[in-house]
């Protein structure tokens, strides 16, 4: 007896069915998972010790205690505190950097940054950071994909340009 003098009624128990289609349309109907970023970020507040090795985009907004080992770039915010060497592709610093930097395409120190160690770049800019080391300018590494410029021969020239007489 139920509630106020009423039966109770009881449902059947059914166990649902799983037909092949039903079960692949509902993972089908799943969202898909973000692609991998190449990008990393240390952010503020967070204190990371150890080597970062590989390939992408790096950026320092907290504390790293370590090696950078990187194809790709290095961003130092202006929160950011490296306490180590760097070496990549392209560095720009507007926070701190205790530790040498190899920079093997170009390198940029923004007005807030200061580095505390030697530099070695193919081009340097600093706008107005501080820079308490050496910098050692390296050739620019040879490029595949750039054209060469090829030597022309000037007699092979034909210009057919009228003079003017008079």
């Amino acid at each position: 007896m139920g509630f106020f003098g009423g039966q109770t009624r009881q449902d059947p128990a059914t166990t649902p069915s799983f037909e092949e289609d039903t079960f692949e349309e509902a993972f089908d109907a799943l969202p898909t998972l973000p692609q991998p970023q190449d990008n990393t970020v240390i952010a503020k507040g967070i204190t990371f010790t150890g080597v970062i090795e590989g390939e992408g985009i790096v950026q320092i907004e907290g504390r790293l205690e370590g090696e950078i080992k990187l194809k790709g770039s290095v961003t130092v915010a202006t929160t950011g505190e490296v306490q180590g060497p760097i070496t990549a592709d392209a560095v720009r610093v507007a926070g701190e950097v205790t530790g040498s930097i190899t920079a093997r395409e170009h390198l940029c120190l923004e007005r807030t940054g200061s580095i505390h160690g030697d530099v070695s770049t193919c081009s340097l800019v600093v706008e107005n950071g501080r820079l308490d080391g050496s910098s050692k300018m390296l050739v620019p590494p040879e490029r595949p994909h750039e054209v060469q410029s090829a030597e022309i021969n000037v007699s092979s020239l034909d210009f057919d340009i009228p003079l003017d007489e008079g």
